[in-house]
């Protein structure tokens, strides 16, 4: 249990995001964005960018 408010509802997100989620519009403002940067930007397939993805996370030793 967070100490931050969330919605009732357990929502996919990962929690740097379910945060938002008693602002519905920002936390969808906010997954878009990430989408837009993050994904469909180049040549490379959804799966290359993820393992790309993962492998800087590991890197970084992030979580998320």
């Amino acid at each position: 249990m967070p100490w931050i408010r969330e919605a009732d509802e357990r929502l996919h997100w990962a929690n740097v995001i379910n945060i938002m989620s008693i602002n519905p519009k920002a936390m969808k403002a906010v997954s878009d964005l990430n989408n837009a940067i993050t994904f469909g930007a180049s040549t490379l397939t959804r799966t290359q960018e993820e393992a790309i993805a993962t492998a800087v996370s590991v890197q970084n030793e992030c979580r998320f």
